[in-house]
C-alpha cells in the first residue's frame, strides 16, 4: 500500500502483552503502543479528528485559517503535524514546564510556540494558555481553536477508532481498562467502546499525586506530562470510571523505565502512570482476566526530563 500522506497512516497501532511486569496470579496486561502512531503519540488521532470535523463543517480551510491550541504537549505536536501536511499556519500555546523536546518537535513541524510561565499550579497555567488562545480568536476570525478539552471529536476518535481497534485486536473479553486523564477523551471514548462490549468491566482513572483534582487533592506541578492538567474537562464522562488511583511522579518514572528495560517498550512518563495502575488492577482482578491500558507516546521526547536522569 502507498499512502497519500503521513496522516493516512494514523492508527492501527499494535496491542502488546506485557511478559515480565506481572505476577503468576495476576491478570494479563495488554498495552496499546501509541509510540508507533504517526506523529509518535495517541494525540495524532484526536488532532486529526478535530481538524477534519471542522473542515467537514465548513469552519476552516487550508491556507485560510490559523490553528491555535493550548496544550501540555502531544496534542500540539499532532496539530503541528497536521498543519504541516494540510497547509495550516499553526500556533501552539504551552506551559514552560513541558519538556524541551516537545517544544522543539512543534517547531520542527513548522508551527509556532508561545510559552506561558507555570508558577507552580498547572491548572492556572493551562487556563492562562486557553485564555490566550481565545483572545487570539476573538481578535482574528481566521483563528480556529479546536478546544480539545471540550471538542466531542476528541471523544469520537477514541470511541470509534482506538476503542474499536483494541476490541478487534484483542479478540477476547476485556475485564479492565485504565487511563490517565488529560482532556478526558481517552478514558471516555475507549471506556465507552469497551463497556459496550462488556458492561461489567472495571474502568479506573489515574491521577498524578500533585494534580489529583478528581480526588479532591491540591493542584501543583508534576512531571506526568499530558495528564493531570488541573482542570475537569467538559468531555470527561465522570460516570465511565468506577475508581480513581493516584500515582506519584517517582512511581510513574520507575514504571516507564521498567517498560523499557524489561519489555523493550520506549514510552513516556504518563505511560508509566497508566501501567502502574494497570498492575494494581491486574493484581485485584487476578489470573485469567485481561487488563488493557495505553502507552501514549514515545520516550524520545523526554530526554531532558527526570525519566533519563539516572
Amino acid at each position: 500500500m502507498i499512502y497519500g500522506n503521513i496522516l493516512e497512516a494514523t492508527g492501527q497501532t499494535p496491542l502488546i502483552r506485557l511478559n515480565h511486569m506481572t505476577g503468576p496470579q495476576d491478570a494479563q496486561i495488554l498495552v496499546k503502543f501509541e509510540a508507533m502512531n504517526a506523529g509518535g503519540s495517541i494525540k495524532t488521532r484526536t488532532a486529526l479528528a478535530m481538524i477534519e470535523t471542522a473542515e467537514k463543517q465548513g469552519r476552516i480551510r487550508p491556507g485560510e485559517n490559523t490553528i491555535v491550541e493550548p496544550t501540555s504537549g502531544n496534542q500540539g505536536i499532532g496539530l503541528a503535524l497536521i498543519g504541516a501536511v494540510k497547509g495550516y499556519r499553526t500556533i501552539i500555546i504551552m506551559p514552560d514546564s513541558v519538556s524541551e523536546e516537545r517544544r522543539k518537535l512543534v517547531k520542527h513541524y513548522g508551527a509556532e510556540v508561545k510559552l506561558i510561565h507555570d508558577a507552580g499550579n498547572i491548572g492556572k497555567c493551562i487556563d492562562e494558555c486557553m485564555q490566550t488562545a481565545l483572545a487570539m480568536a476573538a481578535a482574528d476570525p481566521k483563528v480556529y481553536v479546536p478546544q480539545q478539552f471540550a471538542n466531542e471529536a476528541n471523544t469520537w476518535a477514541h470511541r470509534e477508532q482506538t476503542g474499536r481497534e483494541i476490541l478487534e485486536q484483542a479478540g477476547i473479553p476485556i475485564h479492565g481498562f485504565c487511563s490517565g486523564i488529560g482532556t478526558g477523551g481517552t478514558i471516555t471514548g475507549v471506556g465507552q467502546a469497551l463497556r459496550a462490549a462488556n458492561p461489567d468491566m472495571e474502568v479506573w482513572a489515574a491521577e498524578p499525586e500533585h494534580a489529583a483534582i478528581l480526588s479532591g487533592g491540591a493542584v501543583g506541578t508534576h512531571i506526568q506530562m499530558g495528564i493531570g492538567d488541573g482542570v475537569i474537562p467538559d468531555i470527561l464522562d465522570q460516570k465511565i470510571y468506577n475508581r480513581i488511583e493516584i500515582v506519584t511522579d517517582e512511581e510513574a518514572i520507575e514504571t516507564a523505565r521498567e517498560l523499557a528495560s524489561r519489555e523493550g517498550l520506549m514510552c513516556g512518563i504518563s505511560s508509566g502512570t497508566n501501567v502502574a495502575v494497570a498492575r494494581r488492577m491486574a493484581r485485584e482482578l487476578g489470573k485469567g482476566k485481561t487488563v488493557v491500558t495505553i502507552l501514549a507516546d514515545t520516550a524520545e521526547r523526554y530526554f531532558s526530563t527526570e525519566l533519563f536522569d539516572e
